[in-house]
């Protein structure tokens, strides 16, 4: 539950590289994701930060596959 609110969320570890790594390898392993991108340190995002990760500055960003 969060301090402010106490609505339920959820905790990222915070060594989000390897949450990241995980993720993508398992979407890609279940064939639901198509094209995957990095962003790299520097490149600016929209959004703020209000937690505090260690990370190596990459975000990837992932298209999931449509099936018609």
């Amino acid at each position: 539950m969060t301090r402010l609110t106490f609505q339920i969320t959820h905790a990222t570890d915070s060594d989000t590289n390897v949450e990241r790594d995980y993720i993508i390898d398992e979407l890609r392993k279940s064939g639901v994701i198509d094209e995957v991108n990095s962003i790299k340190a520097g490149q600016l995002l929209a959004g703020e930060r209000v937690n505090h990760y260690v990370t190596d500055g990459e975000v990837t960003a992932a298209s999931l596959v449509v099936e018609v």
